[in-house]
């Protein structure tokens, strides 16, 4: 334990040196993060998040390149006195290789780091395999991926830019510019393999592609997507049709889809739409507000409601301030979620962000007939130094 945490500390105090060479490279970042949050009856929880990461790139020779990317953190306020087993929850691992350790669990802080990316690859003529934690970036949509089999992230962990990796083996074929054939396979924590091969190629401006295999050896799917523009926006789409391998009875066939629309003005204006079918939603949503929050998600479960809808629009207010709305809405339990965001260019390395978060829904209870959690809000301050 002491070793780990010597070692996480002296990493951290070694980024303030960057380092590159003929065939290595080190970057990262350092953010300091303070979270203020109510729920329900109006009782704040504060928490003070240090978050730094560390991206390492060796190459080897014209064929072989080695990254591994390490994330710590160090977490302190209410909700780690407050939560029980919280730094079980913030250090969990879900890939097949436990490469998260808690390092500290104390009363009111936690410390935890993760190798979240460790792979090599190697690439010849058309030819590229990757071996290791790595990140597999089926999706074409923004906010829900349904043909993101591999590694599904939150929308609502604006923290985690770089989003999770999975324990896979990646071989990719490339046709031609724009045309490959992938065959990526990985297995999580439950021993459980998931599989698939990918076509994409390019027609008439069109990036498409088709995929098919097993998810979590529980489902045979079938999908596509595609990325394109109508009228001088980004128009794209993704579908995913899960059958399940057994229990043909108990289990259902569903398909997943999303649609996404994207338009800039000249002025800047951005503005984004998207929309999600989730078939393994339920019709009469009776979770509370958290389950929506911090639930599992899969390209199976994606979102807890049959429909979502999701809006945002972005504004540059100089060279240096952004300005973001975004929000969400989900008929089944009227679940809404607003977000304002403000960044601040302070340097070419610096940036002081500010984000908003205020959530509500219908009021509902558990099966003892108490009132689950329907309604919060939140502040984020956020500044980064990347390196």
């Amino acid at each position: 334990m002491l070793n780990r945490i010597n070692i996480t500390i002296i990493l951290i105090l070694f980024s303030t040196i960057i380092h590159a060479q003929d065939n290595w490279m080190l970057k990262g970042y350092v953010k300091g993060m303070t979270a203020m949050q109510t729920i329900d009856d109006g009782g704040m929880s504060i928490e003070n998040t240090l978050h730094n990461r560390f991206d390492f790139n060796w190459y080897i020779n014209d064929n072989f390149t080695f990254t591994a990317g390490l994330r710590n953190r160090i977490i302190a306020g209410n909700n780690v006195m407050l939560i029980p087993n919280y730094s079980e929850y913030v250090g969990r691992d879900v890939g097949y290789f436990d490469l998260s350790w808690v390092w500290a669990d104390e009363k009111s802080w936690i410390g935890v780091s993760q190798l979240d990316r460790l792979m090599i690859d190697y690439s010849v003529g058309n030819f590229q395999v990757t071996v290791g934690r790595q990140r597999i970036n089926w999706g074409q949509t923004f906010v829900w991926n349904p043909n993101d089999l591999f590694n599904t992230y939150s929308y609502f962990d604006f923290d985690y830019e770089e989003k999770p990796g999975s324990d896979a083996v990646r071989l990719q074929y490339y046709l031609g510019e724009s045309s490959k054939i992938e065959l990526s396979t990985s297995i999580n924590s439950d021993d459980k393999i998931t599989s698939a091969l990918l076509y994409r190629f390019n027609t008439h401006g069109v990036d498409i592609q088709f995929l098919a295999g097993i998810f979590t050896e529980s489902d045979y799917v079938f999908g596509g997507g595609w990325s394109g523009s109508i009228a001088g926006g980004g128009f794209s789409g993704e579908f995913t049709y899960f059958h399940p391998m057994e229990n043909y009875a108990e289990e259902k066939s569903a398909i997943t889809a999303t649609l996404h629309y994207d338009y800039t003005f000249k002025n800047t204006f951005n503005l984004q739409f998207e929309t999600l079918y989730n078939g393994f939603g339920t019709d009469d949503f009776s979770s509370g507000l958290g389950d929506i929050l911090f639930m599992d998600l899969s390209p199976k479960n994606l979102f807890p409601t049959k429909v979502a809808f999701f809006g945002s629009g972005g504004y540059q207010l100089s060279p240096l301030f952004n300005l973001t709305l975004a929000g969400m809405y989900g008929p089944e339990g009227n679940f809404l979620y607003t977000g304002p965001t403000i960044t601040y260019s302070m340097s070419d390395t610096m940036e002081l962000a500010v984000i908003g978060q205020y959530y509500t829904m219908d009021k509902v209870k558990d099966t003892s007939g108490n009132l689950l959690a329907n309604s919060g809000s939140a502040l984020f301050i956020r500044l980064k130094w990347a390196f």
